[in-house]
């Protein structure tokens, strides 16, 4: 049989999950060469998210024994059991944040002294992580809780970048505090420090979507140009009658930013995605209406999240107070989903994302599982080969 042409082979190894090209990169040189290139894992990428598979449930717990597991729960097999993953940054007196995620890499934080953070960039997929340097910033005692981060990607220039805002005190006084803005670049492996932000931010983490990380004020919704490193008003959902609007419930769904709309009707909830108008990441953009979930009750605070489409579209994934259920547009009906493999805790947190072949930095190590497995499939194949 004569050899596959290579662009064959190339749409083969891109229809893969991340497990089997781990593996694969010990087939060749020109495999491992292909499979680790920014380009080769840039378009998987795209083909999992168009096609809708290799989409997980990362699932972790909250402050639970001041530890911080985190498993996984494959969508495609409608989120049976749930598997550990190791975690780069656990400690036995500190917990993890996470303190945001985009392309299937996760931005994993530990406070340090009360006044900084350690930071991890994290692809629990290819069990790959890096620690960053730290942040030059200072953060003045008490002010822990007023800082704010988020992980968004530039697509020209292939590079990740990582923000950290923190309120600091610039004298004696106590009123007299800025809001400053540090920039990590995965490329530059640096922290620079840009122009402040001048509102105060009441979410800690950003939302990234369509190349901006969003978060909220008191009064509005602040976006952040990941690319040209600018901050500006994100316009907020309007002329739609009467309506109460909780932009503090907003999630990332998909690729969009999505909002819930409360109307005086009590019988439902409206969601909104921020759509691009010209197909351009930040410039342009309009509210639209994406879906209602009937018959849910109104109550603040506690709003179901939608998480997922399921691959068919005829339903759609929600948390509703760390209760997962199937919610089916057709006929209304709720399938609570019971996922085995993890214990029961006070609170979890919860993200989809397709999972990637995205890497965390050029001098990023295994978290202790994946280079065991390539090391010994490695061996396994030398000594078939001599046999």
């Amino acid at each position: 049989m004569p050899p596959l042409p290579p662009e064959l082979v190339t749409e083969i190894l891109l229809c893969l999950p991340v497990t089997y090209l781990l593996r694969f990169r010990c087939l060749s040189k020109s495999h491992c060469a292909e499979i680790d290139s920014p380009d080769f894992a840039k378009d998987h990428l795209n083909r999992s998210i168009q096609s809708k598979t290799g989409q997980k449930l990362i699932i972790h717990n909250v402050g639970f024994m001041d530890q911080t597991d985190f498993y996984y729960a494959e969508l495609d097999d409608n989120l049976e059991d749930a598997y550990l993953l190791n975690n780069p940054l656990k400690s036995s007196r500190r917990c993890t944040s996470v303190c945001g995620s985009c392309n299937g890499l996760f931005l994993l934080g530990i406070f340090v002294k009360d006044q900084n953070m350690d930071f991890a960039l994290w692809n629990p997929f290819t069990k790959k992580y890096k620690k960053l340097p730290p942040c030059p910033v200072q953060t003045n005692p008490g002010f822990k809780r007023f800082m704010c981060f988020g992980l968004g990607y530039v697509s020209a220039t292939n590079d990740y970048k990582i923000v950290m805002i923190s309120k600091v005190r610039k004298s004696n006084d106590d009123d007299d505090v800025c809001f400053q803005v540090w920039v990590f670049s995965l490329n530059s492996n640096s922290w620079r420090r840009i122009q402040d932000v001048e509102d105060e931010l009441t979410s800690r983490v950003g939302l990234y979507a369509n190349g901006a990380l969003y978060w909220e004020t008191e009064y509005k919704c602040v976006g952040f140009d990941i690319t040209n490193e600018v901050f500006f008003d994100l316009p907020l959902l309007s002329d739609f009658g009467p309506t109460s609007i909780y932009h503090d419930s907003m999630v990332v769904f998909g690729a969009n930013l999505c909002s819930p709309v409360i109307r005086n009707d009590p019988n439902g909830i409206e969601y909104y995605l921020r759509v691009s108008d010209n197909g351009g990441e930040v410039a342009g953009g309009s509210w639209r209406k994406e879906f209602t979930l009937e018959g849910e009750r109104n109550i603040l605070f506690d709003w179901p999240l939608p998480l997922a489409y399921s691959k068919k579209g005829d339903s759609i994934l929600v948390n509703k107070g760390n209760v997962i259920y199937w919610y089916n547009f057709e006929n209304q009906k709720r399938t609570r989903v019971e996922i085995l493999g993890f214990p029961h805790v006070p609170t979890y947190n919860f993200h989809v994302c397709s999972e990637s072949l995205a890497s965390p930095g050029n001098d990023s190590a295994f978290d202790g599982r994946a280079e065991e497995v390539i090391i010994e499939d490695s061996k396994d194949d030398s000594e078939a080969d001599s046999d």
